[in-house]
């Protein structure tokens, strides 16, 4: 999630602590479990900072990574802690550090792993990237609630508790919505294509109801969209990759690896460069508008097969992504079993 949900979340799961003395000023503890519940929301996203040898190691291996695992959100709390001890010295920190620790583990790691783009919780023991698919990176109604909920606790100080709760449940009761939504929906497109090899569905752009699917078929993907209330909306099929789509002397390179680790349904594709070498593309469709895809890796390898520059594409400018978006659709094809 985006850091403002982070903090925000934080903020809301620090107001669950019943403050020391009722109805009277908040204490030294009180404040530091507020304070250090946001720090402990924020500071895994500290890897961000980490130098990569390139933007694509960056944004899969060093971003999300070991900051982002069960095994280190200790070490997060008790940095949250000492921070927050450090403002507020008279505040006990029992508290502070086992509501630091609830902050990591559920407005920090849990709020990545329900995105799309997932996080390594079991590092440096397992590689594998968990992803729950609820919602988008960005998410506005994830946020508004809890940001609504802030700001009415800023305005009625006597209430701050409550609305923060408010914001909190108000958030929690949409994600529910979204979880039933994908089995709903995840049920409807595997009636329609009962033989799939695989069926999953994706969140989309500012839509509770409508969301993006990909379907695996022996030689081919589906992708389409679905909807409460209709049937699925198929938009585009592609070819599946073959073992051969990347060269053989791309895959000992570990922005490649990375690459192919990271795409649950992928898309390769190879272009001759000027001057010798290939530009490898690696794309995803389950990051896709319309059928096509919007986000790829694309690394270009010299003509000895060196990686010369790796970056993340994705897709255009956020002004092209949201005219695609408002595009009317084709008409689409009727679905084959």
């Amino acid at each position: 999630m985006d850091n403002l949900t982070h903090g925000l979340m934080g903020l809301a799961l620090g107001a669950l602590r019943r403050p020391d003395a009722a109805g009277a000023p908040l204490s030294a503890t009180d404040k530091a479990v507020l304070l250090g519940c946001v720090l402990a929301a924020e500071l895994p996203d500290l890897d961000n900072l980490l130098p990569s040898e390139n933007s694509v190691v960056h944004a899969l291996q060093a971003h999300r990574g070991l900051s982002h695992a069960l095994v280190f959100t200790p070490v997060i709390a008790a940095a949250a802690t000492l921070v927050a001890k450090a403002v507020f010295r008279p505040a006990r920190a029992g508290p502070v550090f086992l509501y630091s620790l609830g902050s990591v583990l559920f407005a920090h790691l849990l709020a990545d792993l329900w995105t799309g783009w997932g996080t390594r919780v079991l590092l440096p023991f397992s590689r594998e990237r968990w992803t729950l698919d609820w919602s988008m990176v960005v998410d506005p109604w994830v946020t508004l609630p809890l940001l609504a909920g802030a700001l009415w606790a800023w305005r009625r100080r006597a209430q701050w508790r409550r609305a923060l709760v408010l914001g909190l449940v108000g958030a929690a009761a949409y994600l529910g919505l979204r979880v039933s939504f994908q089995a709903a929906l995840g049920h409807r497109v595997r009636g329609t294509w009962p033989g799939a090899e695989q069926v999953q569905v994706f969140p989309a752009w500012l839509s509770l109801t409508t969301w993006r699917y990909v379907v695996v078929l022996p030689g081919e993907y589906v992708t389409g969209t679905v909807a409460l209330g209709e049937p699925p909306h198929e938009q585009r099929r592609w070819p599946r990759p073959g073992p051969t789509a990347v060269p053989e002397s791309a895959r000992s390179l570990a922005t490649v690896r990375e690459a192919l680790a990271w795409a649950r349904f992928p898309l390769v594709s190879t272009l001759p460069r000027e001057g010798g070498g290939t530009e490898l593309r690696i794309g995803d469709l389950r990051y896709h508008l319309g059928g096509e895809p919007t986000l790829q890796f694309i690394l270009e390898l010299d003509a000895q097969g060196a990686l010369s520059t790796a970056r993340l594409d994705r897709g255009g400018s956020a002004a092209s992504l949201l005219r695609r978006w408002r595009a009317p659709e084709p008409v689409p094809p009727t679905p084959e079993g």
